[in-house]
């Protein structure tokens, strides 16, 4: 008999009912044992829609259920606190990104993982998508030689979200996400800074398999709580300059579109994501292009989620969701935020 995964969804919402937990439905192997809300009607809605056996509004109770795995849906201000409940609870844990609202909360979580012998896992999805498996493997096999500058940038249709007008294609009209999770920086670390710019700093970090030494940004409109648009400059600690932008436009747009180039002495490569593919070139005459399908640049949202219950089962799993990534993005994150304060570039010291 296949031993059962033991699974709980804190503070369920939109994201969760959308995409953790029709993943979770997938596997055999998998018991739905807990889903709680602050508003215990959704709490029971969404147990009696998916079959959880219980349904609280009191996350801390039902984490004394024997946990597998736990999902902590909750906005960023509750992170910490689910996280290492979680963790000491002894479940495995897959926490929604933005991870924390500063570096010092984002360490706590990692050394608890560290001391419970536990693993988190966050929500970045982008990092399995095919053409950025493709590109990294391809920085990583150094087709351009060493990076030596890099751009990477990211639109997406949220204005709409950041400004409390609509819902976005992912809820649903029942299940539609408090306004606060997205438009108060205190609940979520900012508007598009936390919910957009927090994935392509992931990716950024993963692809290249670095981290800032130095980062320095500014935001439109300056000086407000509530950014749409970001742009930041920085330098890695293996040498590499970057730049990257963050855009929120309309939901009448591509919900998401990204650029990315990277720069080396043997050549460049460049991910043109609206015409999905690829293109290399390096010294006279050389130089390639490399096409994918509609599938190729689709999100893979339901990969942390699978990989969480992969790690529940002792299984070796890929890079891009680990916590150190998100550990890394909060960090920097957190450089940008006094950059755009003191208009200043701001070090950054690893922790």
């Amino acid at each position: 008999m296949v031993k059962k995964i033991r699974v709980g969804v804190l503070s369920a919402g939109a994201w969760s009912v959308s995409t953790h937990i029709p993943e979770l439905i997938k596997h055999d192997d998998v018991e739905l044992v807990a889903v709680t809300n602050l508003n215990l009607a959704i709490a029971k809605k969404i147990q009696s829609q998916f079959g959880f056996i219980k349904a609280s509004d009191k996350w801390d109770e039902v984490l004394k259920n024997n946990l597998d795995a736990v999902i902590v849906s909750s906005p960023p201000i509750a992170h910490e606190e689910m996280v290492i409940a979680a963790l000491r609870s002894g479940a495995h844990v897959l926490c929604e990104k933005p991870f924390a609202l500063n570096a010092n909360s984002a360490a706590n979580m990692v050394s608890a993982a560290q001391a419970s012998n536990r693993s988190i896992l966050v929500g970045y999805g982008w990092a399995f998508t095919d053409i950025f498996l493709r590109a990294k493997e391809l920085i990583s096999s150094q087709v351009i030689g060493k990076v030596e500058f890099a751009t990477l940038g990211i639109t997406c249709g949220i204005r709409d979200l950041l400004e409390g007008r609509v819902e976005q294609p992912w809820q649903q009209k029942e299940m539609i996400s408090e306004k606060q999770t997205y438009m108060n920086p205190a609940v979520a670390g900012g508007g598009a800074i936390g919910t957009t710019l927090s994935h392509s700093l992931g990716l950024l970090i993963h692809i290249l398999e670095d981290s800032f030494e130095w980062i320095a940004g500014s935001t439109y409109p300056e000086g407000e709580k509530l950014d749409f648009h970001e742009s930041v400059s920085g330098k890695l600690r293996g040498g590499a300059v970057v730049n990257m932008y963050c855009t929120s436009t309309f939901g009448s747009a591509p919900h998401v579109s990204w650029t990315f180039e990277a720069f080396g002495p043997k050549g460049d490569i460049r991910v043109d994501f609206p015409n999905r593919k690829i293109t290399f070139h390096g010294g006279a005459g050389d130089s390639w292009v490399e096409e994918f399908s509609d599938a190729g640049v689709a999100y893979k949202s339901y990969m942390p989620t699978f990989l969480l219950l992969e790690t529940a089962r002792g299984k070796n799993i890929p890079s891009g969701c680990e916590s150190w990534i998100a550990q890394r993005v909060v960090e920097a994150t957190d450089g940008i935020l006094r950059s755009i304060k003191t208009r200043s570039f701001q070090s950054l010291s690893l922790k």
